[in-house]
């Protein structure tokens, strides 16, 4: 209600004090609505009732949904954002979109958080049999398959770096390193715990590579997506390749039936979708 409530208010003719005190709210409300849903997928991880949502998805598309995400707040810090998927990278893959998603954006959102200056690359590649036997990684992983493969993504920055006893810290929820930049940094702590949880669900690792406070970091996670059946091949053909526009859409001529009881609710969905032309 306060995130709906805001971006509404947020389209008046506002004055910058105004404007502020809403941008405010806005962020303090995003804040608390990741750490409420964070808690909740935290709580339905451990008690093993979080199932994956499988289905078939556009990979590149995820990653390009999460470059367009973070290459604003980038932005404002001046770091640079470099994206390269590697030609043998299948298109399409099966697996849970939404998790995957939500582990990339925070690994990379970790990598703008602890980054002042310099760049932020992710690479993302299929994982040959070499990186399937990574010392690194405590599990034995099957060999991949025609019917599935081990999805490899890299995230390296030149941010503020991490000791390397500090590092398994980093996956334990709502712990707090040594580090004095990393504790001044905020944050819930929640954010690695979680997609340690996500990539095992996925049969897959995470892990980090530092060489010291200074000296940058590399997340790295590897995750078992599925291959799309040849028969869905030629209805694949026809899916769009590019992330589709989530913002507002005109919507002429069509009509909408609002019906709740509780009436500010209503008066805010019928708001937004007057925002939205309808």
């Amino acid at each position: 209600m306060q995130l709906s409530l805001s971006s509404l208010l947020q389209e008046t003719e506002l004055t910058p004090e105004q404007r502020l005190m809403v941008e405010t709210i806005l962020n303090s409300s995003n804040l608390l609505s990741t750490l409420i849903n964070d808690v909740l997928d935290l709580s339905r991880l451990e008690d093993g009732s979080l199932q994956l949502d499988l289905g078939t998805f556009n990979l590149y598309a995820v990653f390009t949904e999460v470059l367009n995400l973070i290459k604003p707040i980038a932005s404002v810090k001046k770091l640079h954002v470099s994206l390269n998927l590697t030609s043998d990278l299948p298109e399409y893959a099966v697996g849970d979109e939404k998790r995957l998603m939500q582990t990339i954006l925070y690994v990379v959102g970790n990598a703008v958080k602890f980054s002042k200056d310099g760049s932020i690359t992710i690479t993302a590649f299929v994982a040959k049999a070499e990186f399937l036997r990574d010392s690194r990684i405590p599990e034995i992983f099957p060999v991949p398959s025609d019917n599935h493969f081990y999805l490899r993504v890299q995230v390296k920055d030149s941010g503020i770096g991490i000791s390397p006893q500090e590092i398994p810290k980093l996956f334990t929820k709502f712990a707090r390193t040594q580090s004095t930049a990393i504790r001044n940094s905020g944050g819930s702590g929640l954010g690695l715990a979680i997609c340690k949880r996500f990539v095992n669900l996925m049969e897959g690792h995470i892990w980090i590579e530092s060489e010291g406070l200074g000296k940058g970091s590399t997340a790295i996670f590897m995750v078992k997506l599925g291959i799309p059946e040849r028969l869905n091949e030629s209805k694949l053909a026809f899916m769009p390749k590019v992330p589709p526009n989530h913002g507002p859409t005109a919507f002429p001529g069509l009509k909408v039936l609002v019906m709740d009881e509780n009436g500010v609710s209503r008066k805010v969905t019928k708001g937004l979708l007057v925002h939205l032309g309808l």
